[in-house]
């Protein structure tokens, strides 16, 4: 699935499997509130167990692409899996 964001630039991509985890969240509303623009608002990809570069801020779409794509950070070196503790170098236990 790939997700991009107003600003026409930073884009963000996981796999079907990834993207159906219940800790991964396209948030409208926080706190019962509807999500603010300083929030990423008014619509944001959380993504829980990977590192924050994978959440993506002031969502524009949302695509079901046949493979997934680097984005913004992976085009700039970072892991397309970032999985915290088990991504861009580290070699602990992932969160799962």
């Amino acid at each position: 699935m790939r997700f991009t964001c107003f600003d026409g630039a930073y884009t963000e991509s996981l796999t079907i499997e990834q993207a159906r985890r219940s800790d991964i969240l396209v948030a409208l509303r926080m706190q019962d509130k509807p999500l603010g623009h300083d929030h990423g608002g008014p619509v944001r990809l959380y993504v829980a167990p990977m590192y924050f570069y994978k959440s993506a801020k002031w969502l524009s779409g949302i695509t079901v692409t046949e493979q997934v794509k680097p984005g913004y950070w992976e085009d700039r070196g970072y892991d397309v899996d970032a999985w915290v503790g088990k991504s861009n170098g580290r070699d602990d236990a992932p969160t799962n």
